[in-house]
């Protein structure tokens, strides 16, 4: 039985005693309970949310390792067995890796970022480090 059932209990008990005052403590009691309640799962809402931010920075922070700089493309970064680049801006303002794609808006064409939309001088974005070039994606 949980403190609320508890609560509605002594106030029923109250009732069939004729007790006023034990009616208002244990109304009071159950006001409460339901305020505790209330901050309880806003508490476990919080935590939840606590909880997915630290795993969001922990792979933001795995990430850190394994992506880099090809010193002939710095617009790009790569990340470890990736063929196609990301997105350097994106990934330096924001630690997110938004793959490099052929972007057809109006006045402009070629390489850039679908999220900040950085266009990109360089036409290279295969990752050196892979021993066989990727299929051009584009």
């Amino acid at each position: 039985m949980g403190l609320l059932d508890t609560s509605l209990e002594v106030i029923k008990i109250a009732g069939k005693l004729a007790n006023p005052e034990l009616i208002q403590a244990a109304t009071k009691a159950n006001v409460e309970a339901l305020e505790l309640s209330k901050q309880n799962l806003e508490l476990q809402r919080r935590v939840t949310e606590l909880d997915d931010k630290i795993r969001e920075l922990e792979d933001k922070l795995k990430l850190i390792g394994v992506v880099f700089r090809a010193a002939e493309n710095t617009s790009v970064v790569f990340l470890e067995g990736d063929p196609i680049g990301f997105c350097s801006r994106c990934w330096d303002a924001e630690r997110r890796l938004i793959h490099i794609i052929r972007m057809n808006s109006p006045g402009h064409g070629g390489l850039g970022c679908p999220h900040c939309k950085t266009m990109l001088l360089n036409r290279s974005v295969q990752n050196p480090r892979m021993k066989t070039p990727a299929d051009d994606p584009f």
